[in-house]
C-alpha cells in the first residue's frame, strides 16, 4: 500500500508544477515549532514543509507537500509527503471555504518507527480583510491511518493570516493546536512564504 501511495504523490507533485497547466501554481514554504501544550516553552519538534498546488478557474484545487519532521532532543524524524483534491467556494470577494481529502505516507526517516499510509480531511474558512490582508480564520484537518493499529489519528485546529506582498508573493503565520487520540498533544507555530505563478 505505501509503495503505491508514494507513487501517486510522486506524480501528482509533478502535475501540479507542470508548465502546461494554464489556471494558475502556486508553490510554498513553512516552518513550524511544535510546543508542549501544557508548557509552550517546552519544545516538542520542528518541522520543515515544501508545498505545490495548483487552482482551476472552477475551484477544484490540486495539492502535493512534502514535511520533515525532527523530535526534539532524540534522533526521530519523519518525512510526510501527501497528495490532495479540494475545492474553494467563493461566497462573495470577502468569504471563502475550502475543503478537500487526501493520502499520504508518513515515512520513518530515523529512530524507531513504522512507515505508515493515511487520509486527511481538511476544511477551512479564509476572510479577506483587505486588498494585502487575509484572516485564515479557522483550519481542521482529521488525519488517520488506514490501518488504526498504527495509531495515527492527528486532529489540527488552526488559524492564521496571511499578507499579501505584491500579486505574486506573500508571507503568513498560523497557531495550530494538536490533537492524538483527541487527548491534547502540542500548540505549533508556523510561518510561511507562498509564491503564486
Amino acid at each position: 500500500m505505501t509503495h503505491i501511495v508514494r507513487l501517486l504523490i510522486v506524480l501528482a507533485m509533478v502535475a501540479v508544477t507542470s508548465d502546461a497547466m494554464a489556471d494558475s501554481n502556486s508553490i510554498g514554504v513553512s516552518v513550524t515549532s511544535d510546543r508542549e501544550q501544557q508548557d509552550l516553552g517546552e519544545p516538542e519538534s520542528t518541522q520543515f514543509e515544501v508545498s505545490a498546488s495548483h487552482a482551476f478557474d472552477t475551484g477544484v484545487i490540486l495539492g502535493a507537500s512534502a514535511q520533515y519532521s525532527n523530535k526534539a532532543f532524540s534522533d526521530s524524524a519523519t518525512a510526510n509527503l501527501e497528495v490532495t483534491i479540494g475545492y474553494r467556494l467563493r461566497f462573495n470577494d470577502t468569504l471563502s471555504v475550502i475543503g478537500s481529502a487526501g493520502i499520504g505516507d508518513r515515512l520513518q526517516v530515523s529512530g524507531d518507527g513504522s512507515d505508515i499510509a493515511y487520509y486527511v480531511l481538511r476544511a477551512a474558512a479564509d476572510l479577506k480583510l483587505s486588498e494585502k490582508v487575509t484572516w485564515n480564520a479557522v483550519a481542521f484537518r482529521y488525519r488517520d491511518a488506514f490501518e488504526s493499529s498504527d495509531d495515527y489519528l492527528t486532529p489540527q485546529l488552526a488559524t492564521g493570516v496571511t499578507f499579501k506582498v505584491d500579486n505574486h508573493n506573500s508571507i503568513s503565520s498560523r497557531i495550530q493546536y494538536n490533537w492524538k487520540d483527541w487527548h491534547p498533544d502540542t500548540v505549533g507555530f508556523a510561518l510561511g512564504y507562498s509564491r503564486s505563478f
